[in-house]
């Protein structure tokens, strides 16, 4: 979580939000999660809790006021968040720019004292040195209002705005939300898949031992720990009910939020400790999040990729002069099967998008279909079925069968690599 919200900071990428969304059964310790990352860097928390809300609460309106010192400003409604904050962004502002001449209103959806532009690297010292006391915005329960409160929060927690004012760098938000399933045991508003992509979720679960080592600390009765240690299946209740059914999946918003994550890495270890910049614990982090944004077999793909030696072939050394016919068969030989299947996939992908427009030099396509006949012949049986029956199930672009434009291609293999009675295998090459 401190590794997600730290990354807003590092990057300078227009736009970019790295938004988490804790979920969690209630009691869980999703709160206390956030107020240990905002003591560790000396900020604050502010809750607000959305079961709570009606319509018009958290946005509130803009009014305008006369300070004390005679000058002219706004608040909104509710005003405890957003004053404290825009008092903070104004002192920074003038401790590095000086008083402005003008009233401290805001003009349009242009806020004053907005300092949100500056190199990350001074971002990273503000903090560091303490000047920016950092503010973590937790909505909690945000699945759990009504409608017209759940657009507001919302809007809040992916835009970062309210009534045109934006809300500094250095304010982070964090949504919470309770499990979410069609049997759920909560009354909860269900988020489509395009609200969730937008979101990085992080489950939140229990540890036993993390647990009684956090009721040591806090001085909890020896005897309900020695309960708890002895009847571990009583810290919580694991009724499915209580679980969350919601799936993240893979999209290119998500891998531009991986590659913030990921990138920040370097930049912000000074906000960790030793033992937890130590490489086996960060490498055990950055899968966790880049899981929790693209899903556990995709972010299993991604990491595994970046210790393969070996690299699957590209479409255009298959079918195009890259490679001659020889070394394709003999790399295609050498590579494990998880690459020759990814081979496949890519080469499919190529064929479906661009068999139209290879179709149209019917010599150029011949020389194509010769390539590809090499290349089936090289895999091994079973990765050759794969990707017949893969091929068998795809259409073109153009929706054309692309079993039936490259049947020749497979036959003969497919038939040598089936097991055939000798009758059924004389009978099916006559036809």
């Amino acid at each position: 979580m401190k590794r997600a919200l730290l990354a807003n900071v590092a990057t300078q990428k227009k736009g970019m939000s790295i938004t988490p969304l804790l979920s969690g059964r209630h009691g869980i310790g999703k709160t206390a999660i956030l107020k240990d990352i905002a003591r560790d860097l000396g900020g604050t928390v502010i809750t607000i809790e959305g079961g709570t809300l009606k319509e018009g609460e958290i946005t509130g309106l803009p009014y305008q006021y006369q300070a004390p010192d005679g000058s002219i400003a706004f608040k909104f409604l509710p005003y405890y968040a957003v004053d404290r904050i825009q008092r903070q962004e104004r002192a920074l502002f003038e401790s590095l720019h000086g008083a402005r001449t003008q009233g401290d209103q805001l003009d349009g959806s242009e806020n004053r004292y907005s300092m949100n532009d500056i190199d990350p690297q001074d971002k990273i010292n503000f903090l560091l040195s303490g000047v920016v006391k950092p503010v973590i915005v937790l909505i909690d329960e945000i699945n759990r209002t009504e409608n017209t409160v759940y657009r507001e929060l919302m809007n809040i927690l992916l835009t970062k705005e309210v009534n045109g004012y934006r809300f500094p760098w250095w304010v982070f938000f964090v949504g919470a939300m309770n499990p979410s399933t069609q049997n759920s045991a909560y009354a909860t508003n269900e988020m489509d898949p395009a609200q969730l992509d937008r979101f990085l979720k992080l489950k939140v679960g229990t540890d036993v031992d993390e647990w009684l080592e956090y009721g040591d600390a806090e001085g909890i009765d020896p005897s309900i720990l020695s309960f708890v240690r002895e009847n571990p299946a009583c810290l919580v209740d694991n009724l499915r009910e209580l679980e969350d059914e919601e799936k993240v999946s893979p999209s290119p918003r998500g891998w531009d939020m991986v590659d913030t994550i990921l990138s920040s890495e370097s930049m912000l270890r000074s906000f960790f400790s030793d033992a937890e910049n130590d490489a086996a614990v960060v490498r055990e982090d950055m899968k966790q999040l880049v899981s929790a944004k693209l899903g556990s077999t995709v972010a299993a793909m991604y990491f595994a990729s970046l210790v393969a030696q070996e690299k699957p072939l590209d479409p255009s050394d298959v079918l195009g002069s890259n490679l001659s016919l020889a070394e394709m068969e003999s790399r295609l030989v050498a590579m494990s099967v998880a690459k020759r299947v990814q081979t496949c996939n890519l080469l499919l992908g190529h064929l479906k998008d661009n068999v139209g427009f290879m179709r149209l030099d019917a010599s150029g396509f011949k020389r194509t279909k010769k390539r590809l006949s090499s290349f089936v012949s090289a895999l091994d049986p079973s990765t050759k079925l794969l990707f017949a029956q893969k091929v068998a199930g795809a259409t073109s672009n153009e929706g054309e069968n692309l079993l039936e434009l490259f049947y020749d291609v497979f036959e003969r293999d497919l038939i040598s690599a089936l097991d055939l009675s000798d009758q059924t295998r004389r009978a099916i090459e006559a036809e």
